[in-house]
């Protein structure tokens, strides 16, 4: 779309079991009033492996991103949930299911190759940024007081895609997949 912006991520798309548990923790915040806010479409749940920016101009980094995508190694996950925390965003409160301390590593360990990936190919990342893995699933109304802990949520990860989200449409187009290689070297904590 000519003049629109293009934000463009890496990210892990959780199974169809994991994405179905995921929306039943969702109907049961919801029934509960737990917390209001605009909750996520589950067509656009994931784990946003690394986040490549707003674009006007996006042919150039996605041409950048997918060279730096072909270089990655790493052996399929397995990413477990098992909380719902909100933090602080700038302008929102994100409510979002975390992941284990096991999980938080690999995905840490994808984004750090990802991370040196792209350098070498010419994309600036934000390297001051802290990576924080969670499933965005509302952005509320209010701070939750505490974790809520939930049955862990756990799902494979075979892949992890690129994805180019115009901003004021409310899709997500994977626009990349590449394929997580078993003879590769596993990620720490897979």
């Amino acid at each position: 779309m000519p003049g629109s912006v293009h934000r463009l991520f890496f990210a892990v798309v959780p199974d169809a079991g994991a994405l179905a548990a995921a929306g039943r923790v969702v109907a049961d915040l919801r029934a509960a009033k737990t917390i209001g806010g605009r909750w996520t479409a589950p067509a656009k749940y994931h784990v946003t492996a690394y986040f490549l920016g707003d674009h006007r101009e996006p042919d150039a980094p996605v041409a950048a991103a997918t060279a730096a995508a072909a270089r990655i190694a790493a052996a399929p996950f397995v990413i477990e949930f098992d909380r719902v925390v909100t933090f602080r965003g700038r302008y929102q409160v994100p409510c979002v299911l975390r992941c284990t301390q096991d999980s938080d590593r690999v995905l840490t360990d994808l984004w750090q190759q990802l991370d040196r990936a792209l350098s070498r190919h010419g994309v600036d990342g934000d390297h001051e940024r802290r990576y924080v893995p969670h499933l965005t699933i509302a952005y509320a109304d209010r701070m939750l007081e505490r974790p809520i802990a939930i049955d862990p949520i756990r799902s494979p990860v075979g892949e992890f895609v690129l994805v180019d989200s115009v901003v004021g449409r409310d899709v997500h187009e994977v626009i990349g997949r590449w394929r997580l290689a078993a003879g590769a070297e596993a990620a720490p904590g897979s």
